[in-house]
């Protein structure tokens, strides 16, 4: 069974945001203690972004790719 997803919110851009949600909470949480930011989630949640943010533009040129072999010809039909 194939999904053709036709919006802008996927899986991999909710990883984007819950990522931007947690870093922006570690940065309200240490200007609201007065306290360094912690370095260990700080590095796991920019980690996450940062793959979130590759699996986003590899996808984005996965589709472009098909998008471009369905104009000259040369793609599939979609399975049934």
């Amino acid at each position: 069974m194939t999904h053709t997803q036709l919006g802008f919110i996927k899986g991999d851009m909710i990883g984007i945001l819950i990522g931007g949600a947690a870093l922006g909470g570690l940065l309200l949480y240490g200007s609201v203690t007065g306290q360094a930011l912690p370095l260990w989630p700080a590095v796991i949640v920019g980690l996450v972004n940062v793959v979130a943010a590759a699996n986003v533009v590899w996808t984005v040129k996965k589709a472009k790719k098909a998008a471009q072999a369905g104009q000259t010809g040369n793609a599939e039909p979609p399975p049934r």
